[in-house]
């Protein structure tokens, strides 16, 4: 059951992706027809405009980068198309990379139309960069350490952080002045007899810190280590002497206070807005305690 799961889910995936990439390259190819008109009649507004959603249906491309920086020389704005000048150093280029040299070395000579405009003086085009980089919130559960939040950021660009909290509800069991060990010695119970009524809970918590970078348009990858905790509470029932029940105590195994060095990598699927993962995480370097997760959240542009 947990294989069928686990195919289905990757081929879910495999499906998701295959879409997008179809969807963006058709929205690509009818923004280019757009960007070719204006660049023909010079109108470098709306230049601006098609090259931010040329950006936006796909950050790897460089087209959209180029073109922002075009507008802006043209518009007589070199400041403003310096930092997509820098931000396209980091990417392949393919065919434009005659015209990015071209472009480039216009701007370093400072030749261009010098239109006197205004509107753009508040404009900032690093932040405007920045924007496409997104921050999100997830959820995450596995069957042992069903509640996790995670917290962290997606670059396109780059390598970026995130943290995750993991925990179960046993973790937070209220356990009594009796304590126990695992032969099934209890202690504590003040000379009343103390039996074991053999519940058991196990308590985890985690925490990881860790780095994700992208892979491809929608996936990222992600990896990262921290600390896991664990503890084991007994279920121990105190009676009188003369055999009465004083009741059911939690009690503490004094012998289970674990902390354990823990490893996890997977993967990261965000639609900007919907953002999933599933993984795997390691305690102790003991393949024993190898488990799955899934999480879902949301995702949302960096300010």
């Amino acid at each position: 059951m947990k294989s069928f799961r686990l195919l289905f889910l990757l081929v879910f995936i495999q499906f998701v992706c295959i879409h997008q990439v179809s969807a963006q390259v058709q929205s690509y190819m009818e923004l280019d027809l757009k960007v070719q008109s204006c660049i023909a009649n010079s109108e470098w507004f709306r230049l601006l405009d098609l090259a931010k959603a040329q950006i936006r249906v796909d950050v790897d491309r460089p087209e959209g980068y180029y073109n922002s920086a075009l507008a802006f020389y043209n518009l007589g704005k070199n400041k403003m198309a310096k930092p997509y000048m820098s931000h396209l150093r980091k990417m392949e280029l393919g065919g434009l990379e005659s015209k990015v040299k071209e472009l480039n070395t216009k701007l370093n000579a400072g030749k261009n139309p010098q239109i006197k405009e205004t509107f753009f003086l508040n404009y900032d085009a690093k932040k405007g960069i920045r924007l496409y980089d997104r921050t999100f919130f997830s959820f995450t559960y596995d069957t042992k350490i069903p509640f996790g939040l995670v917290i962290g950021s997606i670059n396109h660009h780059g390598i970026a952080p995130y943290i995750q909290l993991r925990a179960n509800t046993e973790i937070f069991t209220k356990a009594s002045d009796i304590t126990v060990r695992s032969n099934g010695n209890i202690y504590g119970s003040q000379g009343k007899d103390a039996q074991a009524t053999g519940t058991i809970r196990q308590g985890s918590a985690e925490m990881v810190m860790g780095i994700n970078w992208k892979i491809h348009q929608p996936l990222w990858m992600y990896f990262g280590g921290g600390l896991n905790h664990s503890r084991e509470f007994w279920e121990v029932e105190i009676f009188e002497e003369n055999g009465s029940n004083l009741g059911s105590f939690w009690a503490r195994n004094s012998e289970i206070n674990i902390n354990r060095a823990i490893l996890e990598s997977g993967f990261i699927l965000d639609f900007k807005g919907l953002n999933l993962r599933a993984g795997s995480s390691l305690a102790g370097f003991d393949f024993e305690n190898l488990r799955y997760h899934l999480g879902v959240g949301i995702s949302f542009k960096k300010k």
